[in-house]
């Protein structure tokens, strides 16, 4: 009797650790798909702003970074937008 306890204690403990590992791995996976704040900043003005639209154009269908829009913005010369994204 004490045996089988002491199995289903020894499994019960292997399942919990299990669980626990694939719990990390979600939580590494969805702070891994972040999307960037100047992407979201630059998305939501695309509608009323030129500047903003003519970036949306060259970054919706990539994956860039946040230096990486800022540089666009700075090549292209819009002070203002590139302002915005600033910290």
């Amino acid at each position: 009797m004490a045996k089988s306890l002491l199995k289903k204690v020894k499994k019960g403990a292997k399942k919990s650790l299990k669980k626990t590992v694939v719990f990390e791995e979600k939580v590494e996976k969805v702070a891994s798909s972040a999307t960037s704040s100047a992407r979201s900043h630059i998305e939501s003005l695309a509608h009323s702003r030129r500047d903003a639209a003519i970036v949306w154009g060259m970054i919706k269908n990539g994956s860039h970074s946040d230096a990486e829009i800022k540089e666009i913005c700075k090549s292209k010369g819009f002070d203002t937008l590139l302002s915005e994204i600033n910290p």
